[in-house]
């Protein structure tokens, strides 16, 4: 299995759950991020979301994708609140949904969360496991 198969799930998922933990409770949002060739999740928040202060005080992470054939993959990883002006550049030109919210990769409100895997898996509609993915 491949990250190529993982990117496609995610265009087709086109949305995916995101949690963090907000101490001994975890929180879950929908979210629409995009996947990097490298692996890595960019996707946009407003500052003074709680998310934020969430990543701070435990980068432990993890986003789960279900496509329209009810397959699903999990990222596990460590998301980190990121000014690389690149990067939100790229999550700007890619993600065209964030025009409605930010006026632009340097608007004050506009930050960028990056979630770098450490695990993927993958689970297609009548397996009945995961297969572990190739980062």
């Amino acid at each position: 299995m491949s990250l190529d198969i993982i990117k496609q799930m995610v265009l087709d998922a086109g949305m995916g759950y995101f949690a963090t933990c907000d101490g001994d409770q975890p929180r879950v949002r929908a979210m629409m991020p995009i996947l990097r060739d490298d692996g890595r999740l960019l996707m946009a928040t407003f500052a003074g979301m709680p998310k934020v202060g969430q990543i701070a005080g435990n980068p432990k992470a993890e986003f789960c994708f279900v496509d329209r054939k009810l397959s699903h993959c999990r990222i596990e990883g460590r998301a980190e609140v990121s000014k690389d002006a690149a990067l939100k550049e790229e999550l700007w030109n890619k993600q065209m949904m964030l025009r409605q919210f930010f006026s632009g990769p340097e608007d004050q409100n506009f930050v960028l969360i990056v979630v770098t895997p450490t695990k993927i898996s993958m689970m297609n509609i009548g397996e009945k496991g995961y297969t572990e993915v190739k980062i």
